[in-house]
């Protein structure tokens, strides 16, 4: 995503002031280093100013640009060479861990089976001790017994 170029609602009053104030009167002087001429003279600093940052960012998007294709190109010959590493010597060699490949060896198998059968086996035990702590007596829903489970 390229970098967003900046625009300035401040210099864009200032300008629009300036021409405002340029209509009554272009060579006005309010003392004290208030001058038309030298907000003017502000206004083409900053908005200088303005442009080199935008146009630094716009740099800064090329040099980003050449870089993820730079990347791209190491990662695509990465990929080429791990490929030419497993035609020549196979996917469970140790020249091909050495290049930085996963044997097939070595991955780890899921276990998701033996987990949910200790999940049902671990529920059933729970609710055959529910069933053993109540001894036919009924129990109400604040773990208390009920009234005619008492008598």
């Amino acid at each position: 995503m390229a970098y967003q170029k900046r625009q300035s609602a401040i210099l864009e009053k200032a300008l629009a002031r300036l021409r405002g104030l340029e209509s009554l009167d272009p060579t006005m002087d309010l003392g004290s280093g208030l001058s038309l001429q030298g907000y003017a003279d502000l206004i083409a600093a900053s908005n200088a100013k303005l442009q080199t940052y935008n146009l630094a960012l716009a740099e800064a998007d090329r040099t980003r640009i050449e870089f993820a294709e730079a990347q791209s190109s190491v990662s695509t010959i990465s990929s080429r060479i791990l490929s030419a590493i497993v035609a020549r010597y196979g996917k469970d060699s140790k020249e091909y861990e050495m290049a930085g490949g996963k044997p097939p060896s070595r991955y780890k198998r899921s276990r998701k089976k033996s987990l949910a059968t200790s999940t049902n086996q671990s529920q059933s035990e729970s609710t055959s001790s529910d069933s053993a702590q109540l001894n036919g007596s009924a129990r109400n829903g604040y773990g208390e017994l009920s009234r005619s489970a008492q008598s």
